[in-house]
């Protein structure tokens, strides 16, 4: 019990502090006026290839930052708890794909912020996952953010954020998805996996012990005495 509340603690914990960070930033930035915004990903300009990693701490205002601390929070927390000894490895690539993808596809002279991107590509990651390992645990889950989240899907497509009268980074979207079924398929046997139900298991049991007369060897009959007493 005590191991498994340290396991909780410690998985709840590290999702929290990064979410904190993108807070801290957003409202640094915003009180002394810093301008790090413009500090994004700039698609197809090298010497700005630190945007890969600095653009999921930037937001445009405080509907952005809350929009995606959600998602970012749960979806990684589960990861956390589930991952164990790959869960940085998973934030990490997730994070550096997207970015990646995105810096190729993206449109010449545009600025990307937001850690959109990559709540896409852990959504699609736990989707991937749960998909092809058929566990229990991460299929729950996986309805579950489709069902909190399912919306989000829109806006892979170029159009959706014209409709809705907001500047969306539909590009960004797209290669969070792209990233998260990439890496779904990579770490499919890691994690929770599905496994082979109990009944095999009798079964076997069952056949090799009455194979075997009973456990009784040599013995092919079973006889059993019973003994009755009149009072």
């Amino acid at each position: 019990m005590f191991s498994f509340l340290i396991k909780l603690i410690d998985s709840v914990v590290w999702p929290a502090l990064f979410v904190v960070l993108i807070w801290i930033v957003f409202f640094v930035n915003l009180r002394y006026e810093l301008g790090l915004n413009s500090y994004g990903l700039h698609p197809q300009k090298w010497e700005d290839w630190y945007g890969i990693f600095t653009m999921i701490f930037l937001h445009g205002n405080f509907d952005h930052l809350l929009s995606n601390s959600i998602p970012l929070l749960s979806t990684l927390g589960f990861i956390f708890i589930n991952f164990n000894d790959e869960r940085f490895s998973i934030l990490f690539l997730n994070t550096l794909f997207t970015g990646i993808l995105l810096f190729f596809i993206g449109q010449q002279g545009s600025n990307h912020i937001g850690a959109s991107g990559l709540v896409y590509a852990l959504i699609f990651f736990v989707v991937t996952h749960s998909f092809l390992t058929r566990n229990k645990e991460m299929l729950a889950a996986s309805f579950t953010l489709i069902f909190l989240y399912g919306s989000l899907i829109y806006g892979l497509f170029p159009d959706f954020g014209k409709l809705i009268g907001k500047n969306i980074s539909w590009e960004g979207h797209l290669s969070g998805a792209i990233s998260g079924v990439l890496f779904g398929i990579v770490y499919r046997n890691k994690g929770p996996q599905n496994e082979p139900p109990l009944d095999d298991d009798f079964d076997d049991w069952d056949d090799d012990y009455w194979d075997k007369g009973g456990g009784n060897e040599g013995n092919s009959d079973t006889y059993v005495n019973y003994t009755y007493r009149k009072d």
